[in-house]
């Protein structure tokens, strides 16, 4: 039996559970931060752009997607703003990659 202080280990199968848990939660926290780090991506530039009356963004994507697929630039263009359609509304605000 191994005495530590005024604490009596019983069984060190469990002193063995406790670090062994411990070092495991510790690696685990450590590889989730470095890995959500590893894992994202490079900004994107945007730009910002006050929607006018009679502006669609098809109308957009002619203009500022000029070498890509509009399909895939309006999407990107959703996805960015988080748009739930793609309905504009005048005065609106729109980041654009």
């Amino acid at each position: 039996m191994l005495v530590l202080g005024n604490y009596r280990l019983t069984n060190p199968r469990r002193l063995v559970r406790a670090v062994v848990v411990l070092a495991l939660s510790f690696a685990i926290s450590i590889l989730g931060i470095s890995g959500s780090f590893a894992g994202s991506t490079p900004g994107v530039a945007v730009e910002f752009v006050t929607v006018q009356s009679g502006d669609s963004l098809w109308e957009l994507a002619d203009k500022y997607a000029s070498s890509q697929d509009p399909r895939d630039w309006i999407a990107r263009v959703v996805m960015l703003n988080a748009l739930e359609t793609v309905e504009l509304t005048p005065g609106q605000q729109i980041a654009l990659p």
